[in-house]
């Protein structure tokens, strides 16, 4: 079964624009720095525990699973879209040694937003595979995260000074 297939000669046609197509034309509005994608250690530790536990000692969130499924994939997406678009909306920008300061797009709204995508996401998953375990570590990751962003947000003080001292008083640490 093709999923695409020309239009038949003399029919009207509408312009498309593939990604691959947008990509091979050099930098577009898809650039991408694949270095901004982070996997903040926390979480990781997280996952891989709470997959650890839910194998050995198996503890699953009780009721039903079409509720779990479905509030898990609607906050899974929504923490996709959020990281994806953070990592967009930095991608001129080495996040491990920034040279300028990202405030625009979602960093407009929260000066963290890819915790926030990735808390998200997080806790999507443990409701899609109903990991209680998952669900019991989120205040230790989000803990530990929250360490990360004050380190960070002490580094980024010390770089950009007073523009950022502006940033925070106009900005959210999260949400």
């Amino acid at each position: 079964m093709a999923f695409w297939s020309p239009p038949p000669p003399g029919s009207p046609t509408v312009p498309t624009t593939l990604i691959s197509d947008l990509l091979r034309a050099g930098k577009s509005s898809l650039s991408w720095n694949w270095t901004n994608v982070p996997l903040p250690e926390p979480h990781m530790a997280g996952i891989v525990a709470s997959g650890v536990l839910l194998l050995t000692r198996p503890w699953r969130l009780p009721g039903g699973r079409r509720l779990y499924t479905g509030a898990g994939c609607i906050l899974v997406g929504t923490g996709i879209a959020i990281s994806a678009w953070s990592v967009r909306a930095a991608s001129d920008v080495d996040l491990e040694r920034p040279s300028a300061l990202t405030s625009s797009g979602p960093y407009a709204i929260s000066r963290n937003p890819m915790y926030i995508g990735w808390t998200l996401l997080y806790l999507g998953a443990a409701l899609v595979i109903r990991n209680a375990w998952m669900i019991a570590s989120l205040p230790v990751v989000a803990g530990l995260i929250h360490q990360d962003v004050l380190r960070e947000e002490h580094t980024l003080e010390q770089v950009f000074g007073e523009e950022y001292l502006r940033y925070r008083k106009l900005v959210r640490r999260y949400l």
